[in-house]
C-alpha cells in the first residue's frame, strides 16, 4: 500500500486572482467555471510511503511497477532500483497442488478432532457407549429371551460396533455440504473428498471402539477363533467403506438441493437398523425372509465379520456375491448422482 509522505500546496496562486470590486471578478464569481479551465490536475508527490508486510519505506510510486516494467527506465534513481530489487525478490510462499489423499486425510483428521473438541472425557465415550449398550441388551437377552448364541455378549458388541459407525456416519455425511458452506465457497478442492472424509472419520472412531473387543479376549476366550479367516476382516471393512462412500456421495449432495434428504435417511436408518441382525442371528429367521435380509450388504458385511472372528468360517460364494455386488452397484449408483448433480452445490449451499 502507497500513500503520500505530505501534502502538497495549491497550484493556484493568489497573485491571480482577479479583484472582487471590478467586473472581471463578479463575472468571474457569478459565471460558471469551465470544465477544462477550472479543473487543474495536481502533480503527483514525488515521495510515498510503501507498507508491505515485511517493513515501511519510502519511495517513488513506480516502485508498485512489476519489475519488468520498471527495470529499463531511467528515472528511478540508483537507490530506487536497490529497493525494487529488495522488494520484488523476496522470498514468496509457492503454493503447490496437494495430491488428492493428502486433503482426504486432512478433511478425515479434522472432522475427527472436531468430535471431540471441549469434551472432557474425549474419546473415552467411544469405548463407554457400546459397552453401556452391550451390558443392558446382553442382561435382556440372555435372562429374559435366552439367545442361542453361546457368546452373546461379543456377538452383540460386533454388531453394535458396526452398526454404530453405519448410522453415525451417514447421518452426518447428509449435511456435510450445509454445514462445511463457507469451505466450498472460498477453498477450490475435489468436493468428492469431503463425504469420504466423513465415512472414514468415522471409521477412526470404529478403531477405537474395536479396542473394547480386545479387552474380552482373556474373559471369553472361547468366543474367538485364531484362524487365517481373520486375514478377510480388512476385506469386509474395505466393502463396509465403499458401501458407505457410494451412498455418501448420492445423499450429501440431494441433500444440498432437497433438505428433506436428512429425514429421509434418518428413517430409512432406523428401518435398517431392524432388518439388519445386530442383535439377532441371521438364521433364526425362517425362510423366504432370511433370504431378503441376504439381499442387505451390510448384514452380509456384518455376518462375515462374526462368523471370520468367533467361527473362523469364510463366506461361501454366494456370501460373497451378495456383499460385493451390492457394494459396487452402490459405488456406481452414487458416483452418478453425485456427478448429476455436482455443478449445483455452489448455487443451493
Amino acid at each position: 500500500m502507497a500513500e503520500p509522505a505530505q501534502s502538497l500546496p495549491s497550484t493556484q496562486s493568489a497573485g491571480h486572482e482577479p479583484p472582487v470590486g471590478s467586473a472581471s471578478g463578479l463575472s468571474a464569481a457569478h459565471a460558471p467555471p469551465s470544465p477544462v479551465s477550472a479543473r487543474r490536475h495536481r502533480a503527483l508527490p514525488a515521495e510515498w510511503t510503501h507498507r508491505t508486510a515485511q517493513r515501511t519505506f519510502s519511495g517513488p510510486l513506480a516502485l508498485l511497477l512489476d519489475p519488468l516494467q520498471v527495470g529499463g527506465q531511467a528515472a528511478l534513481s540508483n537507490d530506487a532500483s536497490l529497493l525494487v530489487a529488495e522488494e520484488t525478490h523476496l522470498e514468496r510462499p509457492r503454493s503447490r497442488s496437494q495430491h488428492p489423499l493428502e486433503v482426504l486425510w486432512l478433511l478425515t483428521r479434522t472432522d475427527f478432532r472436531a468430535r471431540y473438541r471441549s469434551q472432557a472425557l474425549g474419546m473415552l465415550w467411544s469405548l463407554l457407549n457400546p459397552l453401556v449398550t452391550m451390558g443392558l441388551i446382553s442382561v435382556v437377552f440372555t435372562h429374559l429371551f435366552r439367545s442361542s448364541e453361546p457368546f452373546f455378549a461379543i456377538f452383540l458388541l460386533i454388531g453394535l460396533i458396526v452398526w454404530q459407525w453405519v448410522t453415525g456416519s451417514l447421518s452426518a455425511v447428509t449435511t456435510v455440504f450445509v454445514t462445511n458452506a463457507d469451505l466450498i465457497k472460498r477453498t477450490i478442492f475435489a468436493r468428492q473428498l469431503m463425504p469420504v472424509a466423513t465415512i472414514l472419520s468415522y471409521g477412526l472412531h470404529f478403531c477405537l471402539e474395536s479396542l473394547v473387543i480386545l479387552l474380552f479376549i482373556p474373559i471369553f476366550p472361547g468366543a474367538f477363533k485364531l484362524t487365517p479367516a481373520l486375514l478377510l476382516v480388512p476385506v469386509f471393512l474395505l466393502c463396509l467403506v465403499l458401501l458407505l462412500s457410494g451412498a455418501a456421495l448420492a445423499v450429501s449432495v440431494l441433500n444440498v438441493i432437497y433438505r428433506d434428504v436428512a429425514y429421509i435417511v434418518s428413517t430409512s436408518l432406523l428401518l435398517l437398523y431392524w432388518l439388519t441382525p445386530v442383535f439377532y442371528p441371521i438364521n433364526v429367521i425362517p425362510f423366504p425372509f432370511r433370504t431378503y435380509l441376504q439381499c442387505n450388504p451390510i448384514a452380509g458385511i456384518l455376518t462375515g465379520l462374526r462368523r471370520a472372528i468367533m467361527h473362523g468360517e469364510t463366506p461361501s460364494l454366494l456370501g460373497w456375491a451378495g456383499i460385493v455386488v451390492p457394494t459396487l452397484l452402490m459405488m456406481l449408483i452414487g458416483w452418478r448422482v453425485y456427478r448429476h448433480y455436482e455443478h449445483m452445490v455452489l448455487d443451493f449451499v
